[in-house]
């Protein structure tokens, strides 16, 4: 099996709620979900210019900051490629009971 290169790989969409600073997921259905399990998985590049418009207009509503399109692997379970991002996904790295579920 061949791996994806960096640009081949799926994009969800992420940033952090205005009011809260938590980390959240731009969803199917429009929202934002804490839970990087409901994220919308972009696979093509109209899709994730469509999810780097959906966190423009977030953003420019004061709605989220930090707006980024990150790259996840999606065979199997949802959960972002880099390391930086899964710590995002679960929470802080030295308080395990500190930790949120990446799923409902």
């Amino acid at each position: 099996m061949v791996a994806k290169t960096k640009a081949e790989l799926p994009k969800i969409l992420t940033a952090n709620d205005l009011l809260s600073g938590g980390t959240v997921y731009y969803t199917t259905d429009g929202k934002w979900s804490a839970h990087v399990t409901d994220a919308l998985v972009a696979n093509s590049p109209e899709a994730i210019k469509n999810l780097e418009k959906a966190g423009a207009d977030a953003f420019a509503a004061n709605v989220v900051i930090d707006v980024a399109v990150v790259d996840v692997n999606a065979n199997g379970d949802l959960r972002p490629a880099h390391l930086r991002e899964q710590i995002r996904a679960t929470g802080p790295t030295v308080r395990p009971d500190l930790n949120k579920s990446v799923s409902k």
